[in-house]
């Protein structure tokens, strides 16, 4: 015959609610870490990025101990960061990536607490915004590490037009708090609802502000002005990459002028301007008037501009830089990478000023690859008033080279410019400034690829652009307000 304490426990496990059990529990644990992975994995799985915190969150909340909620969150960010392997593993050995991982899902962890520590303290609205508060704090600081905003989840709410709109105004740091808000405010509601309390009231607000903030984005697109435009063709060819390496002379004029045979391609299509992708070859002393000269003839004979990225080497230092050419010849200037690839462009010289010029089409600007991953820096192209970016990159295979196009495009909308990119081992792409994909094709698919579209310029300064970070900011405050009012010492009386 059972005993009696036994049979109490078994009566309480069958009247606990469903987040409490140790199923429920498994369950939500398990959906969470597989939807961090797939939307980490796969960059256009927007709806599954919505919805990986949520049971997570829920069963958090209804954990009965701070060490169990931890395991709840750190399990799901722990395994969801390994989606992120295949892209990071030419840089990282396996025990660093599991060593971030690991530091991820403990950090997550933590907020998670602090999100618990308010559903459970207070019995209204602000409860459902702690998480979303938290979240987008965090990944603003991290943005301040060495790879910047890489790997920041708002990139992948790209394909969500009306929500990437947000951009304009706060930043990816606003996407990052927006995209939360839902997961935030129905686990919330889970939780309250298991418990037999009201949550209807207590999760309006967040649900409200997501709402209010994709009304804004479908107002923004309805009303977006996409005239006049510029054609652009984009080229990349991953053949005979080894040349930017290379200082033989006659390798490095080979494979320009094979780019230089493509120009008339896009010229017959009514090109006004060809940019080439990043490092296409080594340039020193000895044959940098030469390869220059190849450009310039082939930017002249089709009447078109051209920018092509360029390895500059000489005995003292290395220089990627990116070569502006005009439709009449004129060596317009050279623009130098800022932000460098880890262990790949070791002892690179940085760039010291960012480059802009005039063209027929309206104020250009020239930046390279990596450097669109800094919004702090590409901001600085929107305070010139920029209307279209041409970028020369260098992706690789996998899921890198999808992420890097779409993190390019989230600049243009945070600065009112379009985006024209062209990439080795990856994608050529243009942009509108609404993060409309114009165009697209890789080299995995074809080579060379090409495209040419008609490109609307951008409508220049945002409010992102003229008040930079200050969501980012806000959130830090906010962080610091939640937690000194959920923790702080309450009398026993």
């Amino acid at each position: 015959m059972a005993s009696v304490p036994k049979i109490a426990e078994i009566q309480a496990v069958q009247s606990a609610p469903f987040l409490a059990s140790p199923l429920g529990e498994a369950l939500c644990i398990a959906i969470s870490a597989v939807c961090f992975f797939i939307a980490s994995r796969f960059i256009d799985m927007w709806p599954v990025a919505l919805f990986a915190p949520m049971p997570m969150l829920a069963v958090a909340f209804a954990a009965p101990t701070r060490a169990r909620a931890m395991l709840c969150a750190f399990v799901p960010i722990f395994i969801g960061t390994f989606g992120e392997w295949s892209a990071e593993s030419f840089f990282l050995s396996t025990f660093v990536f599991v060593a971030i991982a690991t530091a991820a899902g403990i950090i997550v962890g933590l907020l998670v607490l602090v999100a618990r520590a308010a559903a459970r303290l207070w019995n209204s609205w602000p409860a459902a915004l702690v998480f979303p508060i938290l979240y987008s704090a965090l990944y603003f600081l991290l943005a301040y590490q060495y790879d910047g905003t890489w790997a920041n989840p708002a990139y992948r709410m790209d394909t969500l037009r009306p929500l990437l709109q947000l951009a304009s105004i706060t930043g990816i740091w606003g996407i990052v708090f927006a995209m939360s808000l839902p997961a935030s405010a129905v686990a919330f509601a889970w939780y309250r609802a298991g418990s037999g309390r009201p949550w209807l009231a207590a999760t309006s607000v967040a649900i409200g502000a997501f709402a209010l903030v994709m009304i804004f984005g479908l107002v923004r697109l309805a009303t977006s002005v996409r005239e006049p435009r510029v054609r652009v063709a984009l080229i990349a060819s991953d053949q005979k990459l080894g040349s930017w390496r290379s200082t033989d002379p006659t390798k490095a004029e080979d494979l320009l002028n094979f780019y230089a045979s493509q120009v008339p391609k896009a010229a017959a299509q009514g090109a006004q301007v060809v940019v080439l992708p990043e490092k296409i070859v080594s340039a020193t002393a000895d044959d940098r008037d030469a390869l220059k000269k190849i450009l310039s003839d082939a930017a002249a004979a089709s009447h078109l501009w051209i920018v092509a990225g360029i390895n500059e080497r000489d005995s003292a230092s290395q220089i990627n830089a990116a070569w502006i050419f005009s439709s009449d010849g004129s060596f317009v200037g050279e623009y130098h990478k800022h932000y460098f690839v880890r262990g790949f462009e070791a002892g690179y010289q940085a760039g010291e000023s960012i480059f802009t010029f005039d063209a027929p089409w309206g104020k250009t600007g020239v930046a390279i690859c990596k450097d669109l991953d800094y919004p702090w820096f590409i901001r600085g192209y929107g305070e010139k008033d920029i209307r279209l970016m041409l970028v020369p990159a260098w992706d690789w295979v996998g899921p890198n080279a999808l992420m890097h196009e779409r993190m390019s495009w989230v600049r243009g909308v945070e600065n009112g410019f379009a985006t024209a990119r062209s990439a080795k081992t990856g994608y050529v792409t243009a942009h509108c400034a609404y993060g409309s994909s114009l165009a697209s094709r890789s080299t995995f698919e074809e080579d060379p690829a090409i495209v040419v579209a008609d490109v609307p310029i951008g409508p220049g300064t945002t409010l992102y652009t003229k008040f930079g970070d200050w969501f980012g900011w806000l959130a830090i405050a906010a962080s610091i307000a939640i937690i000194v009012a959920v923790f702080r010492p309450r009398s026993s009386a």
